[in-house]
C-alpha cells in the first residue's frame, strides 16, 4: 500500500473504531448497571439489605445520566440465570463489538506508529541528498515511491480473540461471586 492509502486507511480505521469502542463500551456498562439493579434481588430478606445500597448506587447513576438516556432505553438486561436469552445474546455482540472497535483504533495506532517511522527515514533522506549536494528529492516525490508494509495477519490476536476470553471470564467470576450466576 502507498503512503497516501496508509493515511486514508488510518482515517477510516480511526473514524469507525472510536466510535464503536465508545457507543459499545457505554451500551455495555449501562447493560451491566441494568443487570445489577434488576438481577441482585432474589426476593427473601438478605439479598434485599444487600441489594438495596447498589440498587440506591445504580439509580443516582441513572438520575445523574440523563445525556445516556438512548443506552438506559435501548441497552439488553442481561439475566445470567437464562444463558441464551435474546437480551444475553445481545449484549454478547454489543461486547463482541466493544473488541472490533479497539482491534480497528490498535490497527490505526500501529499503522500510524509505522507513518511517523517512515516520515522519519523520509527526513533524514532528504538531508543526506541536501549534504551530498545533489538536487534533492520533493517529500511527495519520495512518499510516492515508498511502500508501507502491511500488517501480519495474527497482530490483531490478542484484541480480537484473547481479551474476550478473558475479560468473560472475570466477569463471570465476578457474577458467581455476587450471586447473579
Amino acid at each position: 500500500m502507498t503512503y497516501d492509502e496508509a493515511k486514508k486507511k488510518i482515517l477510516i480505521k480511526w473514524l469507525v473504531g472510536a466510535p464503536v469502542v465508545v457507543a459499545t463500551s457505554l451500551s455495555s456498562a449501562v447493560s451491566a448497571l441494568k443487570m445489577f439493579y434488576f438481577g441482585l434481588d432474589s426476593g427473601d430478606q438478605l439479598s434485599s439489605a444487600i441489594a438495596l445500597p447498589i440498587k440506591r448506587l445504580v439509580y443516582l447513576i441513572y438520575e445523574n445520566t440523563f445525556f445516556l438516556g438512548f443506552f438506559w432505553k435501548h441497552s439488553p438486561t442481561p439475566t445470567p440465570k437464562e444463558l441464551f436469552a435474546t437480551s444475553n445474546i445481545a449484549f454478547f455482540v454489543i461486547y463482541l463489538c466493544i473488541f472490533f472497535g479497539m482491534a480497528l483504533v490498535g490497527s490505526a495506532r500501529s499503522l500510524s506508529a509505522r507513518l511517523a517511522e517512515i516520515d522519519k527515514e523520509i527526513e533524514n533522506e532528504l538531508i543526506r541528498e541536501s549534504v551530498k549536494g545533489n538536487v534533492p528529492r520533493r517529500r511527495q516525490e519520495i512518499q510516492e515511491q515508498v511502500s508501507v508494509p502491511k500488517p501480519g495477519r495474527l497482530s490483531q490476536f490478542h484484541t480480537l480473540y484473547l481479551a474476550p476470553i478473558v475479560a468473560g471470564v472475570v466477569v463471570l467470576v465476578i457474577a458467581k461471586i455476587s450471586g447473579l450466576g
